[in-house]
Parts: C-alpha cells; sequence; structure tokens
C-alpha cells in the first residue's frame, strides 16, 4: 500500500513538472530529460510512468481539462446566485479563467499544448471544456435576446475565444515596469526600450476588463445590458454624441454661467460722435424755478423762432 502511495505521488510531481517545462518551453523544446531533471527524478523513474513525451502532453491536457471545468463551472454557478444572465455569466467565466490562467501552470501549459497540437489534432478545440461553456453561453445569450438584431452566437463565441487567448499569450510577455524599462533605454546597441505601441499594460485582469468596455456595447442589445460586475463595469450603448463648449463664466455642464463682475468707479467716457451738419443734438431739458413752482400752469416751451417775413411793397406816386 505504501509503496503504491509513493508512486502515485512520483507520478503527480512528474505531471506538475512536465507542465511546468510544458508551460515554458513548449512541446518541441520539452525533453524527458529536463521533465525529469525539474521533477528530480531519474529518466528511468519517469519513463516507468510515461513511455514517451506524447503521453506527458496527454496526461497534462487531460488535467489542465478537468481544472478549468471546474473552474468555468463554479463561476456560472456563482452568477446563478446572483440572478445572472448569459451575458454575465460570458463576463465572469473569463474572468475566472484568466485569474486561473495567472495562478495554474497546468492550465497555461493545456492551453499552449493545445494550440501547438492542434494541426495535429483537430479535435482539440471541441474538447476544450472552456470554449465548450463559451459557445453554450452564446446560444442562451441569444434566447434570451440580449444581442443586439443580427449578432450570430457562432461569431460571439470565437471573439471571447479569441479574446481569452489573446490575453493569455499576452500573460507570457510581460511588460518590464517603468524603472526597468528607463536603466534599459539609457544606453545600449538596440537602443532605447519602449513598450509596444498600441499595447495594453496592466494584470492580465485588467486588460480583460478594459476589452469588455469596447465590445460589450457593440455585443448587448440596449435594453439587456449586464448587472455591474465588480470584474467589469460595461457601459451603456448608445449614440456618441460630443458635448456642447461650455459658456463664458459656465464651471459645469448644467450650471448657469456666472454673473460678470460689476465695474468699480465711474465709467469711462468714450468718444462723443460729432452731429451730422444741420441737426443740432437735443439739448438735456432741466428743471428751472418758475411761475409753476408758485403753483402756477407751466409755459409751453418756446418752438423755433419763425423767419422774418418780407414788408408789403408799396408804389409810389412820381412826382409832376
Amino acid at each position: 500500500m505504501a509503496i503504491q502511495q509513493r508512486a502515485e505521488r512520483t507520478r503527480q510531481e512528474i505531471l506538475s513538472a512536465a507542465a511546468r517545462v510544458f508551460d515554458r518551453w513548449g512541446y518541441e523544446r520539452a525533453s524527458l530529460a529536463r521533465i525529469a531533471g525539474d521533477a528530480r527524478v531519474t529518466t528511468g523513474a519517469l519513463v516507468f510512468h510515461f513511455a514517451t513525451k506524447g503521453d506527458l502532453a496527454v496526461a497534462v491536457r487531460a488535467r489542465a481539462r478537468a481544472v478549468t471545468g471546474i473552474t468555468v463551472e463554479s463561476a456560472c454557478l456563482s452568477a446563478e446566485g446572483v440572478g445572472g444572465t448569459a451575458v454575465d455569466k460570458l463576463v465572469i467565466t473569463t474572468h475566472a479563467l484568466i485569474r486561473l490562467f495567472e495562478t495554474d501552470p497546468v492550465a497555461r501549459a493545456g492551453e499552449r499544448l493545445a494550440r501547438e497540437l492542434q494541426p495535429t489534432d483537430p479535435a482539440s478545440s471541441r474538447d476544450c471544456p472552456w470554449r465548450r461553456e463559451v459557445s453554450r453561453l452564446a446560444r442562451y445569450a441569444v434566447a434570451e435576446k440580449a444581442l443586439r438584431p443580427g449578432v450570430d452566437a457562432t461569431a460571439v463565441a470565437t471573439l471571447i475565444g479569441y479574446v481569452v487567448t489573446g490575453v493569455e499569450l499576452e500573460m507570457r510577455c510581460p511588460c518590464p515596469p517603468a524603472d526597468a524599462l528607463r536603466l534599459l533605454g539609457d544606453g545600449g546597441p538596440q537602443g532605447p526600450c519602449v513598450p509596444e505601441s498600441g499595447a495594453l499594460h496592466g494584470s492580465a485582469e485588467e486588460r480583460l476588463r478594459r476589452i469588455w468596455e469596447l465590445i460589450l456595447p457593440g455585443l448587448v442589445h440596449p435594453a439587456a445590458q449586464p448587472s455591474q460586475d465588480p470584474a467589469v463595469t460595461p457601459r451603456k450603448p448608445g449614440p456618441a454624441s460630443t458635448p456642447a463648449p461650455l459658456a463664458p463664466g459656465q464651471t459645469s455642464y448644467g450650471s448657469a454661467p456666472a454673473p460678470a463682475p460689476r465695474p468699480q468707479g465711474p465709467l469711462p467716457q468714450g468718444p462723443r460722435t460729432p452731429a451730422a451738419p444741420g441737426l443740432h443734438p437735443p439739448t438735456p431739458r432741466t428743471a428751472a424755478p418758475g411761475p409753476h413752482a408758485q403753483g402756477q400752469a407751466p409755459r409751453p416751451a418756446p418752438g423755433p423762432t419763425p423767419p422774418p417775413r418780407p414788408a408789403p411793397h408799396t408804389s409810389r406816386p412820381m412826382p409832376a
């Protein structure tokens, strides 16, 4: 009994070592000697449990499928507990997968082996548990009418598969921190080291969250928005609009402009405009004391003085 337990423990250690080697080096560059060295066993002990490298790859992929299957099932059950829709389950499942890929070399090794061995094993994609679950959830989303009209479930499942695979590949090429970039960029024959143009930075889950924010408005029907999940906060799709510029003195949209400050002191006197020829500018009338101050009726204002009328012409008699 003890011998069987020790043999099983050795087998599991070899599988874990093989997963680490496959995850780091890939199938072609992995060797039985390298796997045996990582497992700290002899090559003979390794061959006793796994005759070929192909047998090791099959066993690692079987363990990876079991791990990912449990992960996606738990994620869907957690979404059902809060009344999540199929779109909610899609988002939560992908985030659970990325967290698994970040922490479990067996799951990562299974993904890498599936890509590298797919030309020789076309059925490998159909055996992937998380891809089957994503396809199922995409069909449920169409049945719930949660997707926009004309969106195909197969296309949605393919897109999500590309997203998960892309984020998992990016995890294998982490961006160096800013301090390392500054030190590497000080000189050298390769020139300054700068991050790849257009690449998303941050943790793998943060990258996935930003990708979901971009693709959700194009997939989800406006009337069926996914619930607010702590892993991702989708934006409500709608027509893009450019806000009008703020008015002078306005601090934010919806607020009235601030009143202009009143000038202090006397108002400045501007230049006077000369009156047109032939016209007299109006003269301000000032009240002067007169008879109307004692209760008498005010006199009408004098009008314009008429020009003098010529005297009538009279004829004088001629002297005799």
